[in-house]
């Protein structure tokens, strides 16, 4: 402990020693470092703050079609719009337009347009911030040796390119929008018109159906039938007892034996288009009532038939409400991005930052200059020594 005390006390006397050497070398440090801050290229940074548009979606449209369990297919997540947007911002068309509009070509002195893109992304940040907002930041600097013109052009561009890029980012965008919206109508307006077909055909079986099988409403029209058949039933079991009565009383050819049978035989007949054991094939069904081995039958193709009717015309209400909102879609004109900050002339330099120049290679000079004094004083303490 006490040998690292001296050492240390060694060490400040010999820096104290050296004091002047030390003080001199950070002072030219220091002045070499603010000429050199002062005529180096100055950065001049601007900003922008926009928020992605909102992901549209459908679930209100479909919250008003009861039964149809679409969900969210139709819906784009945020993140979805904001990868969309970063993709438009360092697409190589937008970059390109950027160095056409400002002629950066000149001002980066490249070459060709290849190389004034490069430069350009160099000096481009985009960044999506924690609050889900998207920062647009553009760098511009001034020649060396600027003057005071040099710094109001390179404020003023760095504006410029920002807005430039906002605008154009609307624009493109609103065009994929647009493009993707009138995909959406085309196709909307094919299965539009399909569906419409669709329900004329299906509302047309089930019209033949109920024509040709007189389903007007098969559950109340079974009901009747069967009530209608206990009566009959009950009349022609009265009737046979009458005719036994009339059998014992009178002889057979008697005229109300004759009428009785006669009235039970017709009975049977009415009977036997509703019972469902007939098979009389020659006396076509053309009542109101259906015979009872068909209600089966009829009632699971009209369930079908009904079903399908009814399908159709909840995707016939969800298709039309869906093409009118396409052919909105197609039509809109308004911004795609909402902006927050639009960008202005920035009024301090972004670049350098000439106090923390100053400091730092001062601290350099001088710690530099220590370690060579102490390596000399070390060198003659040796040679003192030998």
């Amino acid at each position: 402990m006490n040998s690292d005390r001296l050492l240390t006390v060694q060490y400040t006397k010999i820096l104290w020693s050296y004091k002047y050497i030390l003080l001199r070398n950070v002072l030219i440090a220091a002045i070499l470092t603010s000429v050199f801050s002062l005529i180096i290229p100055k950065t001049y940074k601007s900003t922008a703050l926009l928020m992605p548009p909102k992901s549209q979606s459908d679930q209100g449209i479909l919250a008003n079609i009861e039964g149809l369990a679409f969900g969210d297919f139709l819906s784009s997540s945020s993140d979805e719009v904001s990868n969309t947007i970063f993709a438009i911002l360092k697409s190589r068309t937008m970059m390109e337009s950027i160095v056409k509009k400002m002629g950066l070509i000149q001002r980066y002195e490249s070459d060709n347009l290849e190389e004034a893109v490069k430069a350009l992304r160099d000096n481009l940040s985009f960044e999506h911030l924690e609050e889900g907002s998207i920062s647009i930041s553009a760098n511009v600097q001034t020649p060396w040796l600027s003057n005071d013109q040099d710094e109001i052009e390179a404020r003023k561009l760095t504006a410029e390119i920002v807005n430039y890029i906002l605008s154009k980012l609307d624009k493109v965008n609103k065009t994929l929008q647009t493009d993707e919206a009138r995909f959406h109508r085309v196709f909307m307006e094919k299965r539009y018109g399909e569906s419409i077909e669709n329900l004329q055909v299906s509302e047309e079986k089930l019209r033949l159906f109920q024509m040709q099988n007189n389903t007007i409403d098969l559950a109340e029209q079974t009901k009747a039938a069967i009530r209608i058949g206990a009566e009959i039933k009950s009349q022609i079991l009265i009737d046979e007892v009458k005719l036994g009565i009339l059998n014992k009383t009178y002889k057979q050819d008697h005229p109300e034996i004759d009428k009785l049978t006669m009235e039970i035989g017709e009975l049977e007949g009415q009977l036997a288009n509703l019972d469902y054991n007939s098979h009389d094939s020659g006396n076509p069904n053309n009542n109101l009532f259906p015979k009872y081995s068909e209600v089966p039958n009829l009632e699971i193709e009209l369930m079908r038939l009904q079903r399908e009717v009814e399908i159709q015309s909840k995707l016939y209400a969800f298709l039309t409400q869906k093409f009118e909102e396409s052919k909105i879609q197609e039509a809109r004109d308004t911004p795609t991005i909402q902006i927050l900050d639009e960008a202005s002339n920035p009024i301090k330099r972004f670049k350098p930052k000439r106090t923390i120049m100053v400091i730092g290679y001062s601290l350099i000079a001088f710690v530099l200059s220590a370690l060579f004094v102490i390596l000399i004083e070390f060198n003659k303490t040796g040679i003192r020594s030998s």
